[in-house]
């Protein structure tokens, strides 16, 4: 209990910026002010989707109408779960603060509890799990707002139950491990993709060192920790899994040394991050991040200094007590050879020396393990049981009463060094319109765009309703504002100019009312003065008349009246077309092998439409098989000198393809294309319309 109100004391004392405005802002600097909300949002969908009931690991709130998948995002569900009764009682603000405050406490007693199963000494492991609880790396999670990565105590205990499993061959502290394994990767898989890493690490170190008649006990431990933990991951992986192969536009990025990843390497650490100083101290931090920008240019890995005095501890141990140390620093090194990347970086000098995270990027599935900086929250942990080892051991050298000094100045010396940043507070703020739509249901597009702001996600807490689009960290493939009429000239914010699959609506609101995007949002200050006016006439082309409900000199909102939309339905090109090409009015589009073309029907009920295509082939007559959804709806000689293809179809709700392939031959003009039909002119018309237009002609 001591350790842990110690912990508590000093957690305040760093917190105690945030401690009058508990339930109402969040710490952090820039970058909290976007990521930190996010978490905050992440809080509130998890409170917002278990009381429903529905599955936390899929919202229908971001992306309207698909949804998005949140297995792979930052959801840290542990989080959402275990401060459920802080978000509903208090607000998410006040659960993502307390989730913060418990972070910081319990990676203190875990790091302690580690510290002192390696030293036996209570004061030298208060000292350890101070280092890990507040190091340079954790406090600048906290300061960037991201609360999947601010949540190490999940590690801590995971390292020391299994120390306990390894060491003393009990089944139960072997299942312990198991479940603070699982509660890692429940809060962030790139802890769990580190800490499988230590795993494996920490076997190999200590299976060698065992005695042969402990070997097989100890690799039992080891694969029952590993079957718990895997077990109660089950659900989550499963998921993942599914997602990684149905996804995409997230899944697929390899490292290939002769075409260096630069999102990688930015957010790999330097070798001189690891000795410079705090760079969130008070005093000096400015100028180390400003000297660590010119190598980290954007959020990156610039703060993960060691810390002197937990070097110099460390060091200590393993001069003064090696046979004990030495394991802990040989995974601390591995940690941080690991945590350079695939290349090795000199201040702004990127070298061509390969590194072993190399190995790492070629195992499929790895390709997501994007900062390899992070890799140095295992050396952090490791400086625990070191530097509470350096420690004891010095005080073991000198009289009981300087031991005790030598403590009190390591712990001052230690605070000095990881003095805390100023916090910034961000309170929550938004604008006072959105407290209006709350009761108003119905999707809301916010133009221009935000999907790397956390703005909407704000919003949302109040007015709960869908988002076209959202802010999520591996946006989605998104078709919806690519081709639904009247949502995509918005998006872009420029009317809509092309020719092929032109949509003639007689009253674009209706189309909007089918699709259910009710709200329209304009932030006018966010535009660019260049691009108003394509904006405004976008707005004409796609609202007509319609006024706006609300305006001020933030923002405009409009609100798409009910009314009976009948049967909408569009059409776009997919996959395997090439850019639309035009010369004066005429338009063409060229189809490599296959070409795919999107039907969706935005109502309730099948609609009867007719696809119709002027298309001619490419050099010579091509047979062109057509199928809906994968059923062969037959094959049709397209001939250079043209023909039209009318494809009548009962199209149900929701989204379809059609798919035309064709034998396919180089572009002479650009031989690295293919190219086989070319469309000249498509529409799609739905049957019912133009029965009511003879009906009105009559």
């Amino acid at each position: 209990m001591l350790p842990t109100l110690g912990y508590l004391a000093l957690s305040l004392i760093i917190m105690a910026p945030v401690l009058p405005v508990f339930t109402t802002a969040i710490p952090g600097g820039p970058i909290a002010e976007v990521d930190g909300w996010q978490n905050v949002w992440n809080l509130w969908w998890v409170h917002r989707a278990l009381a429903t009931p529905t599955n936390p690991f899929f919202t229908p709130l971001l992306f309207y109408p698909q949804g998005v998948d949140l297995t792979l995002q930052t959801l840290n569900i542990s989080n959402g779960i275990l401060f459920l009764p802080v978000t509903a009682l208090f607000g998410p603000i006040a659960a993502y603060n307390a989730a913060v405050l418990t972070a910081l406490v319990l990676s203190g007693v875990g790091g302690y509890a580690l510290a002192l199963r390696v030293s036996g000494d209570r004061l030298a492991a208060f000292i350890g799990g101070a280092i890990f609880a507040f190091s340079p790396f954790h406090l600048t999670k906290i300061w960037d707002g991201q609360l999947e990565m601010i949540t190490l105590q999940w590690a801590a205990f995971y390292a020391f139950f299994l120390l306990r499993a390894v060491e003393d061959l009990r089944r139960r502290d072997a299942l312990i491990a198991g479940v603070f394994l699982a509660l890692t990767g429940y809060t962030s898989w790139y802890y769990l993709f580190f800490f499988g890493v230590y795993t494996l690490l920490f076997a190999a170190i200590w299976l060698a060192g065992a005695a042969r008649e402990r070997r097989v006990p100890m690799l039992r431990q080891f694969m029952f920790t590993a079957a718990s933990g895997v077990t109660l991951l089950l659900p989550l992986l499963i998921a993942a899994g599914r997602t990684a192969l149905t996804t995409t536009g997230v899944i697929g990025m390899r490292f290939d040394p002769s075409n260096p990843l630069d999102l990688i390497l930015i957010h790999s650490a330097n070798l001189y991050d690891l000795f410079l100083p705090n760079g969130l101290h008070p005093l000096w931090g400015s100028a180390v991040e400003t000297l660590v920008r010119t190598w980290h240019p954007y959020i990156g890995a610039w703060n993960i200094a060691l810390g002197y005095t937990a070097l110099a501890l460390a060091t200590a141990a393993l001069a003064l007590a090696r046979s004990n140390a030495w394991r802990w620093a040989v995974i601390g090194l591995a940690a941080i050879v690991l945590s350079l990347g695939p290349l090795v970086h000199i201040g702004a000098t990127r070298t061509a020396i390969p590194l072993p995270y190399q190995i790492l990027l070629a195992l499929p599935g790895l390709e997501l393990a994007r900062r390899p900086s992070h890799f140095v929250v295992i050396a952090t942990l490791m400086l625990a049981p070191l530097a509470a080892l350096g420690l004891q051991a010095l005080r073991q050298r000198a009289t009981h009463r300087h031991g005790y000094l030598l403590a009190g100045v390591t712990l001052a010396a230690i605070a000095f060094e990881y003095a805390p940043p100023h916090w910034s507070l961000f309170p929550f703020r938004i604008h006072p319109y959105y407290a209006q739509i709350s009761a108003v249901p119905g999707a809301v597009i916010e133009i221009p765009p935000l999907l790397e702001a956390s703005l909407p996600l704000k919003a949302q807490i109040v007015h709960g309703q869908p988002l076209v689009g959202g802010f999520v960290s591996r946006p989605p493939r998104y078709r919806f504002v690519e081709q639904a009429p009247g949502v995509r000239q918005l998006w872009t914010m420029r009317p809509d100019d092309t020719h092929l699959f032109v949509d003639r609506a007689d009253n674009r609101l209706k189309e909007f009312n089918a699709y259910g995007v009710r709200h329209i949002i304009i932030h006018w200050a966010w535009v660019a003065p260049e691009r108003r006016a394509e904006l405004q006439a976008a707005l004409r082309q796609a609202l007509g008349d319609l006024a706006p409900v609300y305006a001020d000199e933030e923002l405009s909102a409009y609100r798409v009246p009910t009314m009976d939309s009948g049967t909408v339905a569009y059409a776009s090109f997919g996959d395997g077309w090439h850019t639309e090409e035009r010369d004066g009015d005429r338009r063409w589009r060229w189809m490599g092998p296959e070409g795919e073309i999107v039907l969706v029907n935005a109502g309730e009920h099948d609609a009867p439409v007719r696809l119709s295509l002027d298309v001619r082939s490419y050099a010579e007559a091509r047979q062109v098989m057509l199928l809906f959804d994968q059923h062969l709806l037959g094959d049709r000689l397209v001939e250079p000198a043209g023909v039209r293809l009318s494809i009548h179809l009962l199209l149900p709700p929701g989204e379809h393809r059609v798919l035309l392939r064709a034998n396919a031959m180089p572009d002479p003009a650009l031989p690295a294309r293919l190219i086989s039909i070319v469309v000249s002119d498509a529409h799609l018309q739905t049957i019912q319309r133009r029965i009511d237009a003879l009906a009105q002609k009559m």
